[in-house]
């Protein structure tokens, strides 16, 4: 017997701002597609489920198992086991942007690699600067799988994705009672806990049940005495939870709320001179505004000293998005 399925998806979402080698391949199709076996790896590429080897798109793929031993939980670290795959994390992991094969992002521009989670394009950033993929901390735990598509997408994802596509998969409901928590700790006072709770309610109802949280100290040090102590910290919490309802024997609803809430100090760079007379200007406010304007302070009093109280630097990153999916199941003979 073969099933095919038919998924129709609404997405809402909101965004406020102030692998030991993973599971990977990359090749082109199969002309000899047979049926999946217990080995073989199955992927969503083009919104049904095939084997990795039947999918002509250059494509890296990792299961949970292979995020958890890498360590993966942001942008940056996922572009660290991909081949052509780079993370620009110079706004902070929040605002990480993804680009394949030199597609990069300029300034107040969309990215040219889309994020989706549950087939739903993920929560953006501002884009008053580089607005970032969404793939920041909180997103990468309790998944099936993460797929990194190569080169242009458009056609299958319907959106601007030149460089290509990171899908990432959540782990479906199932009819187990099961869970786990998981607890680690590092340097930098790193503090880490994730905890799923799978609940099959009835036969026809299934809830599950994320939480990811960490905390952990900021490496570049701030040794101007002025704000905080350290920027590029994490301090994170993100919550999940899915649903799947057998509204009948072929028919089934499912549905992923997630939230992200994120408040660090922030990325920081070391400004060592201003061009005011550059065709761009200077920023008036934020901390390279600030700092160009203290710069000029100093060079206008000369041997003076000149001491200014800056504003306290911090990035809050707060984000909620709802993925609901109808599926009508059907059986033909294979």
């Amino acid at each position: 017997m073969k099933k095919t399925a038919l998924v129709l998806l609404a997405s809402t979402t909101l965004a406020t701002t102030p692998l030991q080698a993973a599971i990977a391949q990359d090749q082109g199709g199969d002309d000899n597609a047979g049926s999946p076996s217990a080995g073989d790896i199955i992927v969503t590429a083009r919104r049904v489920e095939e084997r990795l080897q039947d999918v002509p798109i250059s494509m890296t793929v990792f299961n949970q198992k292979a995020l958890d031993r890498q360590n993966v939980f942001s942008a940056k670290d996922l572009a660290t086991y991909t081949p052509s795959l780079t993370a620009n994390s110079r706004y902070g992991a929040d605002f990480a942007s993804f680009a394949i094969r030199g597609f990069t992002q300029e300034a107040r521009t969309t990215t040219s690699v889309g994020v989706y989670f549950a087939d739903a394009v993920v929560p953006r950033s501002s884009p008053l600067s580089a607005s970032g993929d969404g793939a920041g901390p909180g997103h990468l735990f309790d998944l099936q799988s993460v797929q990194v598509l190569k080169g242009p997408q458009g056609t299958l994802f319907g959106r601007n994705t030149t460089g290509g596509a990171v899908v990432l998969v959540p782990n479906r409901p199932t009819y187990d009672f099961e869970g786990y928590v998981e607890a680690s700790a590092g340097n930098y006072d790193m503090k880490r806990v994730q905890a799923v709770l799978n609940l099959p309610v009835s036969e026809s109802f299934r809830l599950r049940f994320g939480v990811d949280t960490q905390e952990r100290d900021g490496y570049l040090r701030n040794i101007s005495g002025v704000g905080p102590r350290d920027f590029a910290d994490v301090g994170y919490v993100a919550a999940r939870v899915s649903a799947v309802a057998d509204l009948s024997d072929n028919v089934e609803n499912y549905t992923v709320i997630s939230y992200t809430r994120s408040k660090t100090n922030g990325a920081a760079s070391r400004t060592t001179d201003c061009y005011a007379s550059s065709a761009a200007g200077v920023a008036t406010n934020g901390p390279n505004g600030y700092s160009c304007q203290q710069i000029q302070r100093e060079r206008d009093a000369g041997d003076l000293t000149v001491t200014n109280a800056l504003p306290w630097a911090y990035q809050k990153l707060e984000t909620w998005q709802i993925v609901n999916g109808g599926a009508k199941v059907g059986h033909s003979a294979a």
